[in-house]
């Protein structure tokens, strides 16, 4: 008879869905529950295409990062709004907006004087960025995205993140990690590679995820 400790611990995934199946509330109600959730077939392959030739000579021009927080085998392009119309498109996609408003807006009541007021604010574009993950480049640190803003054990998200592939992305040449369920963790506790699985994606797949989801750029240890 098998004690405890010998039944394997459940492995843990990213729910897939198709872009064409997939709703807002399904979307909302996957990233509450997993902090993350993978959506095939986010846009097309020919922008994928579009967007990586793009983005070429930006990557080629990167000098690297100087705080390390990236390694210096991964190459970057910033202001991709700038210089790339189909990453336009994906920042204004009808579903990755809807979602963010469901989970970012958020509401404050106020006096001034003896009047009440309500401000609501709706979610904003904080950054946009894109990565070459190169042979050779190792893993990141797992963080949280929302550790900019200094948010501790809050129950509603700060950020929601999307990584969209123009490139076949595996576990072998960088995928994005993720720890599903980190969302949920108290800021105590410590996140572990071991926990994490490769999100991995095919050309115009999405990786959406909240702000307090446990995740990091992963190792290319190709050649």
């Amino acid at each position: 008879m098998g004690s405890l400790s010998e039944v394997p611990a459940e492995v843990p995934t990213l729910v897939r869905v198709d872009a064409k199946d997939a709703t807002p509330e399904f979307l909302q109600e996957i990233l509450e529950r997993d902090g993350g959730i993978i959506v095939t077939k986010f846009i097309s392959k020919e922008s994928a295409a579009q967007i990586r030739a793009d983005l070429k000579p930006h990557f080629d021009a990167d000098g690297g990062d100087a705080s390390g927080f990236f390694p210096k085998t991964t190459r970057r392009a910033i202001g991709l709004l700038g210089i790339s119309d189909g990453c336009v498109d994906l920042a204004l996609n009808p579903l990755l907006n809807e979602v963010a408003s469901r989970l970012l807006t958020s509401e404050f009541t106020y006096w001034v004087g003896q009047e009440r007021h309500t401000a609501i604010s709706r979610p904003q574009i904080s950054s946009t960025v894109g990565f070459q993950v190169n042979p050779g480049s190792r893993q990141q640190g797992l963080h949280r995205d929302d550790i900019d803003y200094h948010i501790r054990d809050t129950d509603k998200p700060m950020l929601l993140g999307c990584v969209t592939a123009i490139m076949k992305t595996t576990k072998a040449n960088g995928a994005t990690v993720v720890i599903p369920k980190s969302h949920k963790w108290k800021d105590e506790r410590c996140p572990y590679d071991h926990e994490a699985v490769p999100a991995e994606l095919e050309p115009g797949d999405s990786l959406i995820f909240l702000g307090s989801t446990y995740h990091a750029g992963g190792a290319n240890v190709t050649t």
